[in-house]
């Protein structure tokens, strides 16, 4: 199985030579930077910053350049995530302008490449790579892409946690289970605390944090990191209770908290 680095250095040297002067950056962000990467698990998470929104020609370069790519290292595919974003979209949105009017492109795990618009959910992805990305190609992540306001990426987040009650109820398998608890408990820590932490972390506070979901959490992070089997029964029942009682939890106490200059 070729490593993690060989398939970036070849992503990139593909991405580089396919895209050209359409690529003005190419940045790493996830379990990988974050340093909680677990070889048999872990997606390879990049930002590509284009010099103009993604269409349907650009669509046909890029599932060849994936196909190829996947065609080179077998044992990766499925396993590559990539949102093909351009630089007008993000500046767009750091200063409040996210609308409809710019389409994104995206592959990741169970999700083939496809357009769609640049809603207000991608101002998360986009912060932290600006924050903590690592380039492969171009500058240095805060050199290309705008800072984006706190409370904004803050915005953003809450519309990922009021979503994902609906979401979870489609997790049938353990390992999107486990996956499930270990990003809202990340997503649990940044609204509490304000800032972000890797998944492994995330979950080790969250289960002291939470008391009364101690068992699952722990579970979740196990499942993750010590290679649960995907013959394992799962616990649907209680990642949905989960989900709904913490994204209820989270939603009304941002309701009561203070509107001041902290956030």
């Amino acid at each position: 199985m070729s490593s993690p680095e060989a398939v970036l250095s070849d992503l990139r040297a593909a991405w580089g030579a396919g895209l050209g002067g359409h690529l003005p950056g190419l940045y790493l962000h996830g379990s990988l930077v974050a340093g909680d990467f677990a070889p048999d698990r872990s997606d390879l998470d990049l930002l590509a910053v284009l010099d103009h929104d993604p269409d349907d020609d650009l669509l046909a370069v890029l599932a060849g350049l994936h196909r190829d790519l996947d065609r080179r290292h077998p044992d990766w595919t499925g396993r590559i995530e990539v949102e093909y974003v351009s630089r007008d979209a993000v500046h767009d949105a750091a200063r409040g302008r996210v609308d409809r009017d710019h389409l994104i492109a995206r592959v990741s795990p169970g999700e083939l490449l496809h357009l769609l618009p640049a809603t207000t959910h991608r101002i998360v992805t986009w912060a932290a790579v600006h924050d903590h990305g690592r380039n492969l190609l171009g500058p240095p992540a805060a050199e290309l892409l705008p800072a984006v306001d706190p409370d904004r990426v803050r915005a953003a987040l809450l519309d990922h946690v009021r979503d994902w009650p609906d979401w979870v109820t489609g997790m049938t398998t353990p390992g999107a289970q486990s996956y499930a608890v270990l990003t809202l408990c990340r997503a649990f820590q940044r609204l509490r605390h304000g800032r972000q932490l890797s998944k492994r972390r995330a979950a080790e506070r969250s289960a002291l944090d939470l008391p009364r979901w101690a068992d699952l959490v722990t579970w979740a992070h196990d499942w993750w990191y010590d290679h649960g089997a995907d013959t394992d029964p799962g616990r649907a029942g209680e990642v949905v209770a989960f989900v709904g009682e913490v994204s209820a939890a989270v939603l009304a106490a941002e309701s009561r908290a203070p509107r001041d200059a902290g956030g």
